[in-house]
């Protein structure tokens, strides 16, 4: 696991995030590159985006994942609720139309934050899957060097609308002046936030990656795959590397990043691509040990660039 935060495109940071390594001991934490057996709960990962001015979006952000981390303590997750890929979305949902309310009523007792919002995405490491739950414009994303990059989330944004609609192509989507309006978010007054939620089932060599528009509103999808294909065997090098593009190209935002491998145990799938070689750096790895051996292996557990001062949770990754 890797961490860092510092001033990029803003003055103020805005952004948060949380980690759990495992979930089935309240296992929060802020960095470690120590291996550890994903518990039977799974692990989670999650990177909000505040909105709102001053100090209140960052405010929203923090409201939003101090939320997910109370819905995801160890004794709230019940066989009821992880029984299925149903009841494991319906969770992830209320948890997040939680953390709208949260927002909401934090934001009526107090005029200075009133009108704050965030986004949010999420990602639930559980058995042999990974649940992806998102309000708003932060996105998760998988690369597998057999397939490469493929974003799992699906924009809330008015571009995206657009390009949903046929009246604009994805390839003039990335600069369009108007990329930051988003249709969906936290704390939304006119609106009870509506998060989509998808599961995924996970392969070996899967890099899960979580990151505000910070990342992905600088780097085009190709970029950012350039770079996970180049560090894929090393996640501290990955965040390192997304970091010195993000920079590079000219960052506008705060930029949160969270990135979890899958190194083993999973599904195997043929290499269809020939991929950079990697840097060499330790890798970290996630096992988690069952009956089929799903060892797990999250080489870091999140890597984030989270520019301007922060507020620091971070998870200690499944197997990280």
């Amino acid at each position: 696991m890797a961490a860092r935060c510092e001033a990029a495109g803003r003055q103020n940071n805005e952004d948060n995030f949380q980690l759990a390594d495992n979930l089935s001991g309240d296992q929060w934490s802020f960095i470690t590159d120590n291996e550890v057996v994903l518990g039977e709960k799974g692990a989670l990962l999650v990177v909000c985006d505040g909105m709102g001015g001053l100090q209140a979006g960052a405010t929203a952000s923090d409201i939003a994942v101090k939320t997910i981390k109370a819905w995801f303590k160890s004794d709230r997750l019940t066989p009821e609720v992880t029984t299925s890929p149903e009841t494991i979305g319906q969770y992830i949902k209320e948890a997040i139309i939680a953390a709208d309310s949260n927002i909401k009523e934090a934001g009526l007792q107090n005029s200075e934050c009133e009108g704050m919002g965030s986004t949010i995405v999420m990602a639930w490491v559980l058995g042999e899957y990974v649940h992806v739950g998102w309000c708003g414009d932060s996105r998760a994303y998988r690369y597998n060097p057999a397939f490469g990059l493929e974003q799992l989330s699906h924009d809330h944004s008015y571009v995206q609308e657009l390009v949903d609609s046929g009246k604009l192509s994805a390839a003039l989507a990335f600069d369009h002046p108007d990329s930051n309006i988003i249709t969906r978010s936290l704390g939304d007054l006119r609106q009870e936030a509506c998060p989509d939620v998808q599961s995924f089932p996970l392969c070996n060599d899967d890099v899960i990656l979580l990151c505000s528009d910070g990342l992905s509103g600088v780097l085009r999808d190709c970029e950012i795959e350039a770079v996970i294909a180049a560090n894929a065997d090393s996640m501290e090098n990955c965040r390192q590397a997304l970091w010195t593009a993000s920079e590079q190209a000219g960052w506008i935002d705060n930029v949160t990043v969270a990135l979890c491998r899958i190194v083993s145990g999973a599904v195997t799938v043929k290499n269809t691509t020939a991929p950079a070689e990697p840097e060499e750096n330790a890798v970290t790895a996630i096992k988690k040990r069952k009956p089929l051996g799903m060892i797990i292996a999250a080489l870091v557990l999140l890597a984030i660039i989270a520019l301007a001062a922060g507020y620091y949770y971070f998870y200690k990754g499944c197997r990280l």
